[in-house]
């Protein structure tokens, strides 16, 4: 009896090592399931993170594709509006060119007749002094040269001038009135220049 009661004390230990095997067992899968489920939980946060930085990240994408389709028209219209303004500025420098070629040529036109009349008028005056001819008040004689109402002749453009004399103070106040046209002919000449030499220094600012 001894022999038997000895061998289930060791069936008993047996028993009892292959349960704490068992719970201890047991307790490490509980432990290793409560660790897969919290790895579980931080992939599924890291999971929903990620896809709401995707959504967010797409979203912002979306927004600066749209933002670089509005910079890109922007760029377009800018260029296009550079490009009509560079035309427009070339148009205006070709017209204040030929503005300014065009006062040019009135300049030295104008001034030629100036640089004529004064020989003309000089050339009238030296014969006037040459032959004794009294000039008296020219601008007073230009009035009454204009304000004659029945002229006793006109001469053609194609005519050439009579030079023929008659008698040193032969019409006396018609040689004044000619010096006298062509001094004002010469100050009108002049003040022209000036004034176009202003409205060109203005023009082509």
């Amino acid at each position: 009896r001894e022999a038997k009661v000895g061998h289930f004390e060791k069936v008993l230990v047996m028993i009892d090592s292959v349960i704490t095997t068992l719970k201890r067992e047991e307790a490490d899968d509980i432990e290793k399931r409560d660790q897969c489920k919290d790895q579980y939980k931080k992939i599924e946060s890291t999971v929903k993170d990620l896809d709401w930085k995707i959504e967010k990240n797409v979203a912002k994408i979306d927004k600066l594709a749209k933002l670089i389709e509005l910079r890109t028209e922007q760029e377009e219209k800018t260029i296009e509006q550079i490009q009509e303004t560079d035309a427009h500025m070339a148009a205006i420098t070709a017209e204040k060119k030929a503005e300014n070629q065009a006062f040019l040529q009135a300049k030295e036109e104008d001034q030629q007749s100036i640089d004529l009349l004064m020989s003309a008028r000089d050339a009238l005056s030296k014969f006037y002094a040459n032959n004794e001819i009294e000039m008296g008040d020219v601008q007073g004689a230009a009035k009454a040269v204009f304000a004659q109402q029945d002229p006793e002749f006109w001469v053609s453009e194609d005519q050439a001038p009579d030079a023929v004399f008659s008698d040193k103070g032969h019409r006396k106040g018609e040689s004044k009135g000619i010096v006298s046209i062509l001094t004002m002919i010469i100050e009108d000449l002049n003040d022209e220049i000036k004034n176009g030499m202003k409205g060109e220094e203005v023009a082509q600012l």
